[in-house]
């Protein structure tokens, strides 16, 4: 289960989904972060260029407001390794965040995702 920091304090019942295109109605392929203290980030229905960090075990997102959001899932190092990092789109939505990653991390989103959908689950 994915952990979710917003300036180092944890947030309880976090929730990180990946979106696939053409899947339960998405028409993009991005990763959302839900909670209701991350909506106020960055207002609903509006885009920013920030940057993504891959970090040990998962990524951080830094905002123009020099706020840092950390989610901890140690599968996004397979989208973003530790060390690399990009600039790409971060936008508001009422109940949180989205990551609508640039070609090469959305490539890889997309087979994370296909690995998680083929393996079973218990």
């Amino acid at each position: 289960m994915p952990k979710v920091y917003l300036n180092n304090a944890e947030l309880a019942d976090a929730e990180v989904c990946i979106h696939l295109k053409g899947f339960a109605r998405a028409t993009v392929t991005h990763l959302d972060i839900e909670h209701p203290l991350l909506s106020g980030l960055i207002p609903p229905e509006v885009r920013t260029f920030s940057w993504i960090i891959g970090i040990e075990g998962g990524i951080l997102i830094r905002t123009e407001q020099n706020d840092t959001v950390k989610v901890v899932c140690p599968l996004l190092n397979q989208v973003l390794p530790q060390g690399e990092k990009t600039k790409t789109c971060v936008g508001g939505k009422p109940t949180g965040l989205f990551i609508g990653f640039r070609r090469r991390e959305l490539s890889k989103l997309k087979e994370l995702a296909a690995q998680l959908l083929l393996e079973p689950t218990t």
